[in-house]
């Protein structure tokens, strides 16, 4: 996600926009849709003849507001300029959005589930661009710091608990306050551009089934605290001796991942009395899990919806499951 307009330069002054889209991770062969299309022009609506998803969408919805978390802004040297300086207002709002979608990989379990499925009504992700920067040219160090809100739909998991026993459950992400996006870098420098993505997600377990047969956890079986997530993308192509992997591109999109997603114990699960939280625990809590996103090309309603918003706002391929 970005905090800087297409067409303009971002961190390290990179003017993103007359680039070629990236694959962004995305592989030809990945998965389609399955059971009935949708409506055409709706979210999720699927073109036959290619498998392209459309989201028959042209601008973004409410702008996020709020500061990025102090706890997840990289320190600043003494040399720093944080603007906007104290005293100062605010910046303007940038408000950007776009799709991003993909695969939750558990470890315990050595299964996936899609997150964002892009053939099931995919959400947007809502940006606030560029509300903090920090520029110090004595240590030739950008960085544009923004938030983002994102609230996914329910994903349906199906996994084989302890490698036997066919489950099936609906598990939602709940988001505890915006997630502060970090960009630093600048190709003025030669520099890699960094992108990352922090913030919380509790996650909620419902509609249990165990080889079919429905498993009432009550209405509140959830983490006990919520998950750190940290995505990382990189864009490094115009740089020698790059890292040979696809970029994540400020505008463009691409890959985001998080190599260590480590999951809370579970509480408040209940099952007609029996505590069932040890059982969740066992199943799904640790660390070793991973989430890979891709990205797709934000939509700049403000400054360039002309050609990042129309003909629509577009819903980018499921990466490749990495484990």
């Amino acid at each position: 996600m970005s905090g800087a307009a297409p067409g303009t330069p971002g961190p390290g002054g990179s003017a993103s926009a007359g680039r070629t889209p990236t694959a962004g991770g995305t592989s030809p062969g990945a998965p389609g849709a399955t059971g009935a299309n949708t409506a055409a022009g709706r979210p999720g609506a699927i073109l036959p003849q290619d498998g392209t998803v459309h989201s028959g969408l042209t601008t973004c919805g409410k702008t996020p507001t709020g500061d990025p978390d102090p706890k997840r802004l990289p320190p600043t040297g003494s040399t720093a300029i944080v603007l906007p300086m104290p005293g100062q207002p605010a910046f303007p709002d940038a408000p950007m959005c776009g799709f991003a979608v993909g695969f939750s990989n558990v470890n315990k379990l050595n299964g996936a589930m899609i997150v964002n499925d892009p053939h099931a009504h995919p959400v947007m992700a809502e940006v606030n661009g560029g509300r903090r920067k920090v520029l110090d040219f004595t240590n030739e160090y950008v960085e544009v710091d923004s938030v983002l809100d994102l609230t996914l739909p329910p994903s349906k998991a199906t996994f084989l608990t302890y490698g036997f026993m066919p489950t099936t459950a609906s598990v939602e992400f709940v988001p505890k306050g915006l997630m502060t996006v970090v960009q630093s870098g600048d190709t003025f420098f030669d520099q890699p551009i960094l992108t990352t993505i922090g913030g919380y997600q509790e996650i909620r377990v419902h509609d249990v089934r165990i080889n079919g047969t429905p498993l009432d956890v009550g209405p509140n079986c959830r983490t006990a605290t919520p998950v750190d997530v940290e995505l990382k993308g990189r864009e490094d192509d115009y740089l020698p001796g790059g890292d040979g992997k696809p970029d994540y591109d400020i505008v463009n999109g691409g890959p985001l991942i998080d190599e260590n997603l480590v999951v809370p114990p579970f509480t408040g699960c209940r099952s007609h009395g029996e505590d069932l939280d040890a059982l969740f625990t066992a199943s799904l809590s640790g660390p070793g899990n991973t989430l890979n996103l891709s990205q797709g090309r934000l939509c700049d309603p403000v400054n360039v919806p002309e050609t990042t918003c129309q003909p629509e706002i577009q819903i980018p391929q499921l990466p490749q499951r990495r484990h």
